[in-house]
């Protein structure tokens, strides 16, 4: 246990617990959403809201801008690819609000309601100073890891017991065990990339300043890689075909996956275009990985990449990709690698879950000062999110059929989260609401997945169904929690009469 008494690592382990296991199953659950962000906008778009056929040229899309304001000399174009489905057109790399329908380049209704749950773990809807705090929360997941192993270490039985007939506490125990030794890489992953995923930010744009004083923004240039220096040629009478560009660009770079174009001076004697998307075999992302051409001949100027840019360099920036599951740089396994993401982070919020509830029985045992209040704000808080997201993920479902219009799905998830906060908080500790919400999660889980599994069958479009397959499988587990705790509440009660 590397030196500290296990009565000092029992007490940082379960203080932490205490204090922040309802922001770390927030950040949880809601990072298990974020991971399938791109699917989601997908699925609450509904099976037939994208034409068949193939994807309009990239000439087509420059007059597809025009007609939306967008002018192309300084034009971001993202493609669809494996996980966007759509076409978007960007005055610049961050400010995408138009969506299209690739084949018809028709503009698609915004999807907001997709939104909620990645912006909740990106930032708790504030903003930088929201991102900071999330990567408190991953050095706090890094220390209970750390305490969690020392007092489970050389237990090898944790790998395997699950006592099921001993009553809630001992089944929540060895839940706790199970999920947190097998579990364990991947803990370390989500608290290490999560530190570093706003830390790292605020150290840069901290240290900007040092290392360049008077411009920092040198130090972004030098991340990201200096703009090519074009040399103005002489006027051709024919414009640059941009499909032709990317055809010989993924000649050039058999193992890129191009994921935008990106138009500069467009028009201009200077012009250049910028494709960037994803290297095979090197986790990062279209951020780093750029290959610069002439925008008058489409010879190239140069590429930009993550590859040999030193160790710690590349550790930082495979952050984004590794912590949010992005592993398309991994063609054969990254499917497969994606849903044990997915898996592992569902796990990570039980494994808070059943560890809250493990501190909570010990304080009432022990008559503890806070054990209400805490039960209130994790049932009204936890559950709540959970019966929340489940009825937003339903509203969707009736929307798409035409039930609902998608304007009240935000309103189903904040009125559904407030009303659970407030039955929490009105009702006594012996009667929280847990399994009411519980059931609503179940039935709201299971009638999304068959809503939406229904209609792609019907329009023959299965693109996501790996999300309503999960949804009927989150569903049915919820109501199968529910019929475990009304028998341990029975088993628990019959005991006591029989004592008296």
């Amino acid at each position: 246990m590397m030196g500290a008494p296990r009565a000092l690592v029992q007490r940082v382990h379960s203080g932490a617990g205490g204090v922040f296991g309802l922001l770390l199953f927030v950040i949880l659950l809601s990072g298990a959403w974020s991971m399938a962000h791109e699917d989601l906008r997908t699925w609450f778009r509904g099976p037939a809201a994208l034409a068949p056929g193939p994807t309009l040229p990239l000439t087509q899309w420059l007059e597809v801008a025009s007609r939306h304001g967008l002018t192309p000399e300084a034009l971001h174009i993202r493609l669809p690819d494996g996980q966007r489905a759509v076409v978007e057109l960007c005055a610049s790399a961050n400010q995408c609000t138009l969506e299209l329908d690739p084949a018809t380049g028709r503009e698609l209704a915004p999807v907001n309601a997709a939104d909620i749950l990645f912006n909740l773990h990106k930032s708790l809807f504030s903003g930088f100073p929201g991102r900071i705090l999330i990567s408190l929360l991953g050095v706090v997941l890094l220390l209970m890891i750390w305490a969690g192993s020392a007092l489970h270490s050389g237990r090898l039985q944790d790998l395997k017991r699950l006592r099921r007939d001993r009553g809630l506490r001992v089944l929540a125990h060895d839940l706790h065990s199970l999920i947190g030794r097998w579990a364990g890489p991947w803990l370390l992953l989500f608290g290490v990339t999560g530190a570093l995923s706003g830390l790292g930010a605020l150290g840069t744009v901290a240290l900007a300043g040092q290392a360049f004083p008077g411009a920092p923004q040198q130090a972004f240039m030098q991340l990201l890689g200096a703009p090519p220096q074009v040399e103005p040629q002489a006027a051709t009478t024919q414009a640059l075909d941009l499909d032709q560009l990317l055809h010989n660009d993924a000649a050039a770079h058999p193992g890129f996956a191009a994921q935008s174009v990106t138009l500069h001076r467009w028009g201009e004697p200077g012009a250049w275009v910028e494709v960037a998307g994803i290297e095979q075999g090197l986790p990062s992302t279209a951020v780093f990985e750029r290959h610069a051409y002439r925008g008058d001949d489409g010879q190239p100027l140069g590429t930009s990449s993550a590859s040999g840019r030193g160790f710690w360099l590349q550790a930082f920036i495979a952050v984004q990709p590794l912590h949010f599951a992005d592993y398309r740089w991994l063609p054969h396994a990254g499917p497969l690698l994606r849903a044990v993401h997915f898996g592992m982070a569902l796990a990570a919020a039980v494994l808070v879950l059943s560890g809250l509830y493990l501190w909570l029985e010990r304080r009432r045992l022990k008559a503890g000062a806070g054990w209400q209040v805490l039960l209130r704000m994790v049932v009204g808080g936890g559950g709540g999110l959970l019966a929340a997201s489940a009825v937003l993920l339903c509203a969707g479902a009736l929307a798409n059929l035409g039930l609902l219009p998608p304007s009240v799905l935000p309103g189903c998830f904040w009125g559904s989260w407030t009303a659970s906060l407030l039955l929490a908080a009105l009702m006594p500790p012996q009667r929280q609401p847990l399994r009411l919400l519980l059931s609503v999660a179940g039935l709201a889980y299971l009638s999304a997945g068959a809503l939406h599994l229904a209609g792609s069958l019907v329009h023959a479009n299965l693109v996501v169904w790996p999300i309503d397959l999960v949804l009927l499988l989150g569903g049915a587990s919820a109501l199968w929690a529910v019929r475990r705790l009304t028998l341990f509440t029975r088993t628990a009660r019959a005991a006591d009469a029989n004592a008296v």
